[in-house]
């Protein structure tokens, strides 16, 4: 979710964050998905079954961005077919934010962007997510905010600041509806983000604090690691939250991602997750304080998929996903109340359209 943080169009936000190239472009992505869920309930012993299936169209998205001079830069992506919005069409606009660079080691931006939080899955850009975890799917990361950083000379280091709305400015079903589903003001988000790379080895570190509708804090580290080489990589999240002082190594999920690149048009990979909250175990009872997953979850999925890029149309991308996802309820006692297992079948297509390069093709 965090790509473009710098530099608008990189399929990471990694250190660079020179002004923007100027871009107009249009994607879209559409899946066709096959769910094979099996629900059961404690309180009647049952065990009920779907099968849902269908096409879907996931993305269609409006990006532009360009320089304004030698100092200043712009970024918009628009989603402009959506989900309406809880509050307004604004709400599906993941990036609208002016950047101001001094020189070459300094950047100040203003406007929507996503929150500076730390990991590759969150990294990336969502069109690019094939198969998610719990907490990616219930982040509300693109925020109204400021934020400076500093870059090294070498340029592979980066430290940002940023000040935004809170995550919690929304605080909706499924999640937080024992506060109710409505829009909030007053709630801010406070992160310190750290971009690394240091050979094979790349980080992406956060520490932030986001303030509840109760005033309380969560308190959220993110700790993304990654190796990268010529035909592989691998990168681990480690997140972990705290919703009060005592409250340490209930609540977090690790991450764990394996790509390799059969040839530089084929990749296939191995994605595997665990989330948990029990930090507030009763869920038919609890405030639910977390905005990411349900008090008393424990989740954890795995799969694998190929993703195609032809080498005579590199703006077009077929993939495919086969995963398993098992989600457990717990009250108080510890005692499983609900259980859902799913396996997801997946297969789509992504098309990139960069309308400025076919422009600058034909000498328009």
């Amino acid at each position: 979710m965090a790509a473009a943080f710098f530099f608008a169009g990189q399929a990471n936000g990694q250190v660079v964050f020179s002004p923007v190239f100027t871009q107009i472009r249009l994607e879209a992505r559409a899946d066709f998905d096959y769910f094979h869920t099996e629900n059961w309930n404690s309180t009647t012993n049952s065990t009920t079954t779907e099968n849902p299936y269908g096409f879907h169209g996931k993305y269609f998205n409006f990006v532009v961005g360009g320089d304004l001079n030698d100092k200043f830069s712009y970024f918009f992506r628009q989603r402009i077919i959506a989900q309406p919005g809880h509050v307004s069409m604004f709400d599906n606009t993941d990036f609208l934010y002016l950047t101001y660079h001094p020189n070459k080691n300094w950047m100040f931006r203003l406007g929507k962007d996503a929150l500076a939080v730390g990991g590759f899955e969150y990294d990336a850009a969502p069109i690019d997510v094939l198969f998610s975890t719990n907490y990616w799917d219930n982040f509300y990361c693109f925020q109204l905010g400021g934020a400076a950083a500093f870059k090294s000379d070498d340029g592979n280091h980066m430290l940002l600041a940023q000040v935004a709305n809170s995550p919690y400015v929304y605080y909706g079903a499924p999640l937080g509806t024992a506060l109710g589903s409505e829009w909030r003001t007053g709630l801010l988000a406070y992160s310190l983000f750290w971009s690394g790379k240091m050979g094979h080895f790349n980080t992406l570190y956060s520490v932030n604090m986001f303030e509840r509708p109760d005033h309380g804090y969560m308190n959220y580290i993110a700790l993304g690691n990654k190796l990268i080489y010529d035909r592989w990589d691998l990168y681990v999240d480690l997140i972990h939250h705290a919703l009060a002082a005592d409250d340490w190594g209930k609540n977090f999920a690790a991450i764990v991602c394996f790509n390799f690149h059969l040839t530089d048009d084929f990749n296939i990979y191995g994605k595997g997750s665990y989330e948990q909250n029990l930090s507030e175990t009763d869920f038919l009872n609890a405030s639910n304080l977390d905005c990411l997953i349900l008090a008393g979850s424990k989740i954890s999925k795995y799969g694998f998929g190929f993703e195609y890029n032809p080498s005579f149309c590199k703006d077009v991308r077929l993939h495919g996903v086969l995963s398993y996802c098992h989600n457990s309820l717990e009250d108080m006692a510890g005692v499983e109340n609900f259980r859902t297992n799913t396996i997801t079948a997946n297969i789509g297509i992504t098309w990139h359209m960069n309308i400025h390069r076919m422009f600058m093709e034909r000498g328009m």
